[in-house]
């Protein structure tokens, strides 16, 4: 029964771990800015390209009777060592009265108890950052010389360091600006009240509508498809151990039948012994799941800020929802593992074998040619794994079944054990198949991703330095331009807006299409004129894949009450973008009445220039901040890190289900364990050594393992393949090309085997110990 409680434990852990990570993106907002439990359902935001409103229009909001308003004011804080502080101005006295917040022990006879409008409350994870070794606090470089804050270290702050919004405008310098305005407890006629008195200064968004809702759900999905997996995975864990469960009682239960107890209260009787095992493993795996996901976070976080645009970082509560979800799944796994130890359903398990097999056979064949969304994407792989679970055990039985013509007496007793022991050993085989081909999948689609994004980023960073701007200057670039040393030198303006709803961006590089030769269209051809003739543009391939349009279609890009409209002319491959990315030509952008902001110029050298001298050059003659400056090198190793970011979590989540997979070996060795000691007794009385015995069972081992790691192999390939042509065009809309890296194909298969020696030595060891007393 143990292993039964850890194995639904620990699916219910992985689980439950990407379902808290999933609740707290989308409830994000069920505490305000201010941190107190106010669910915040709409917000003001400045409009589209903009970064702050105007303050007035909250004074405004609340002389028409709207008091259930936030104001918010973010903005950065550098200190004199260079370290950042992000910093936010809410109205502390709502936050103060509900005692929120518990002063950190790094503030002990330091700090005085008292609160003012200039203190600044951080985090205690940010003690390094703003104390000296001396344990003084650091100053912060304020352009204009106001006063230095007063630094609170408190617990559970967040990312965003708390100060009172006057304060926050004296350190910003922001003028009474603010970044955006939380909303509560408003009824459909306030909002449309409101609308009304926002119009043309600040928009107003649902909480739960905002670009990040609808770019990340393609991640989450991804990461439930595979905490799901390992579920699966744990499930064979605990399958196999309620079938040794019931296998140990079953002389217990027949005794309780001649004494009198009808059979339907024995089923009662079990059926709540299993309902109690079922909230205890969920209870349990919530709370490893609470523990997975605070491990997580930190690059979830990371990722979802650098990629889909997380607008408030997520913080993790417990959650008794999970708890629900773990019982219910836990209740659902005990019926089909009870079905399957039902007498009826041995009794058929032939025909229930080929009519599985047939609708798997059709299922992966339709498919493969009909799989049009996220859901039909996941179906493909599941069921592949399910191909390969009913072909692999078979294919085992028949291979020791196959007669032998064997001199040696230990390993004729080697081959007949194994026969006779191989239906025990399935469960645990078909675990380490299922894990194995599931990290070699992921390995593929990993490695695939990694080098195309890398061929990818070596034609699209192609300038030598980037020097980032928030500002154009005409002089700086004309000056830039003529210089002998720069071969091309271009710009990057970006506009933000949507297309039919969708977060879109809208960019240009230069006047001209020779400033768009780093971008690579997927049609394999150059970028010219014609591109961008009769209104032309082009749309990066997410828009063709996975929103529908098609060439010449005529896109309205909408930004506030304005619009852009072009004729989609190619697409072009944009890996790690999950929006739409429109490039038009840089005067028609300019010449638009879009907002839009300016990021820096890209410059490329001649062949006979330094970049180390020509950096220099900027920074003594041109008077630019060495800061902004980045070489190539430096700028490639940036995006690479991001994206790198992006599959920690996938990497660790593998590693999960490959120790339960072990786990179940282990388990599955240690069950066999009661059944073989009289037949290694035997074998010590007539002579065989310990050595020998446990050199048989460890041959056994490997065989076993190698033979699952070659049926392992191809299914890896299958869901690779699945989740390149499928699941990464659907969910992302990015076209990755097929990689194998066979060394690290290698040494995966060559660790687990290891490890699973590893894992098998134990109870083999035990049991020849046990066989060797015995004698």
């Amino acid at each position: 029964m143990a292993l039964f409680f850890l194995g639904f434990s620990l699916g219910s852990a992985l689980l439950t771990a990407i379902s808290g990570l999933n609740q707290e993106a989308n409830t994000r907002y069920q505490h305000s800015s201010a941190l107190i439990n106010n669910p915040v359902t709409h917000l003001i935001k400045p409009l589209t390209g903009k970064y702050y409103i105007d303050g007035n229009l909250w004074l405004a909001l609340r002389q028409h009777g709207f008091i259930n308003t936030q104001p918010v004011l973010r903005g950065r804080l550098k200190t004199n060592n260079g370290q950042t502080l992000a910093i936010q101005g809410v109205d502390t006295l709502l936050w103060l009265n509900r005692t929120q917040y518990q002063q950190s022990d790094a503030n002990a006879d330091k700090t005085p108890q008292r609160f003012s409008l200039s203190t600044l409350l951080v985090d205690s994870q940010f003690t390094k950052r703003l104390l000296t070794k001396a344990d003084n606090p650091v100053s912060f470089s304020l352009q204009n010389g106001q006063q230095q804050p007063e630094i609170v270290l408190a617990d559970d702050i967040g990312l965003w360091a708390i100060t009172d919004i006057a304060n926050a405008d004296y350190l910003l310098e922001a003028k009474g600006q603010l970044s955006f305005i939380e909303l509560s407890h408003v009824t459909e006629q306030q909002l449309t009240k409101i609308e009304q008195l926002i119009v043309g200064q600040a928009q107003l968004i649902e909480a739960e509508q905002q670009s990040f809702d609808v770019l990340s759900k393609a991640f989450f999905f991804n990461l439930t498809a595979l905490a799901m997996l390992g579920y699966i995975v744990a499930a064979f864990l605990s399958f196999n151990a309620i079938k040794l469960t019931l296998t140990a009682r079953q002389k217990l239960l027949e005794q309780m039948q001649l004494l009198g107890c009808i059979k339907l209260s024995i089923q009662l009787s079990l059926v709540i012994e299993l309902i109690i095992v079922s909230i205890c493993t969920a209870l349990l795996g919530t709370l490893g799941g609470y523990v997975i996901a605070n491990a997580l976070v930190l690059d979830v976080n990371s990722t979802l800020v650098g990629l889909y645009q997380l607008d408030k970082a997520l913080v993790i509560n417990w959650q008794w929802s999970n708890v629900l979800l773990g019982f219910t799944l836990n209740i659902s796994a005990l019926a089909v593992i009870l079905l399957a130890q039902a007498k009826q359903v041995a009794q058929k398990s032939q025909l229930m074998f080929y009519t599985l097999l047939v609708s798997t056979l059709v299922a992966v064949a339709g498919l493969l040619c009909y799989a049009t969304n996220e859901y039909q994407a996941l179906l493909l792989c599941f069921a592949l794994l399910m191909l390969f679970i009913l072909i692999v055990p078979k294919a085992l039985s028949g291979l020791v079944s196959l007669p032998f013509v064997i001199s040696n007496p230990l390993t004729q007793w080697l081959h007949a054990d194994t026969r006779h022991h191989i239906k025990d050993l399935h469960i645990a085989i078909i675990a380490i198949l299922v894990a194995l081909g599931s990290a070699i999948g992921m390995q593929i689609m990993v490695k695939s991703f990694s080098h195309t994004l890398n061929a990818h980023l070596e034609k699209q960073l192609s300038a030598d330095i980037y020097l980032r701007s928030d500002k154009l200057d005409n002089s700086l670039r004309q000056t830039l331009s003529n210089l002998p040393e720069v071969e091309k030198l271009s710009v990057y303006i970006e506009s933000d807006g949507s297309v039919n709803n969708i977060p879109t961006n809208l960019a240009s590089f230069g006047e001209t299409s020779a400033h768009y030769q780093h971008i690579s269209l997927t049609s394999g051809l150059a970028i010219s004129e014609d591109n961008f003739t009769n209104k032309g543009c082009l749309a990066n391939e997410q828009s063709k894949i996975k929103f529908g349009f098609s060439l010449n279609d005529i896109t309205v890009f909408d930004q506030n009450s304005n619009t852009y409209t072009c004729r989609i002319t190619g697409f072009f491959y944009d890996y790690g973008n999950p929006r739409i990315l429109l490039l038009t030509l840089e005067e028609r952008q300019k010449t638009s009445r879009l907002n839009r902001d300016f990021f820096g110029y890209s410059i490329r050298l001649k062949n006979s220039t330094s970049v180390a001298i020509f950096s220099e050059r900027l920074i003594n003659e041109f008077q630019q901040d060495s800061t902004k400056i980045l070489p190539n090198k430096r700028f490639k190793e940036i995006a690479n890190a991001l994206f790198e970011d992006t599959f920690v979590v996938t990497k660790a989540l593998n590693g999960f289900i490959l120790a339960i997979a072990l786990l179940s070996l282990c388990t599955s060795l240690l069950s066999l364990s009661v059944n073989q000691l009289k037949q290694l007794t035997i074998l010590r009385n007539l002579g065989v050594t310990q050595q020998q015995l446990l050199f048989m069972k460890l041959l056994q081992t490997i065989g076993v393992v190698l033979f699952t790691a070659l049926f392992a192999i191809p299914l890896g390939f299958a869901l690779g393949f699945a989740l390149l042509k499928f699941v990464m065009p659907i969910a992302f809309g990015w076209t990755i090309h097929f990689s194998l890296d066979l060394s690290s194909l290698l040494v995966t298969c060559l660790t687990l085997m290891g490890v699973s020696v590893l894992c098998a030595y134990l109870p083999i060891r035990k049991l020849t110990n046990l066989a060797a007393k015995g004698e």
